[in-house]
């Protein structure tokens, strides 16, 4: 009875009831903005294309959003989906993956982690990247960055291995605690 009603209403309303958009896999390109004002009064990653259109990107949970927002000023090639469930209708694209294709000067960063391991008795930073290739940090980056080990960041450097030297960095998410 209750779903006959509200045909009947809608019909007489003269408005057709809207439709929920499927969701639809996209990959954009473009900068990184961090825009503020969002939810509760956080910051959120806006990704502006090209022709100029913004794309509010969300991510998989917490920790991957913060993670968009700390992205800013780089570029990027997102792929995830638009018109979720769960996201505001527009441009909203919840994002599986990203890769970071210029931080500046037409740059491609190597994105890892920070690690620690033991070398001749004292322990020491490396930078692992995500194909798996480590290297060595400088030894002063010990008191400075021990406390970040875990973390996953962006590096620009020179070199590799033991000779690796550091340019450029961010880090996009803290360390588990």
């Amino acid at each position: 009875m209750a779903l006959s009603s509200l045909i009947l209403l809608t019909a007489l309303s003269g408005h057709p009831a809207s439709a929920v958009p499927r969701p639809k896999t996209v990959e954009l390109r473009g900068e990184v903005r961090e825009v503020s004002g969002g939810k509760l009064g956080k910051s959120r990653a806006v990704l502006v294309v090209e022709d100029g259109e913004e794309y509010t990107m969300h991510g998989m949970d917490s920790a991957t959003g913060e993670e968009l927002t700390r992205l800013a000023g780089t570029k990027i090639e997102a792929f995830g989906l638009m018109n979720d469930p769960r996201l505001p209708r527009g441009n909203h694209v919840l994002v599986q993956r990203y890769a970071i294709v210029d931080v500046g000067k037409g740059v491609v960063p190597r994105t890892g982690v920070i690690a620690q391991m033991e070398i001749g008795g004292a322990m020491r930073l490396l930078f692992v990247d995500d194909d798996g290739r480590a290297d060595l940090l400088p030894e002063g980056w010990g008191k400075k960055m021990s406390r970040h080990v875990g973390a996953r960041i962006w590096m620009v450097g020179s070199g590799e291995g033991a000779s690796f030297k550091p340019l450029r960095f961010s880090i996009l998410r803290g360390a588990r605690k």
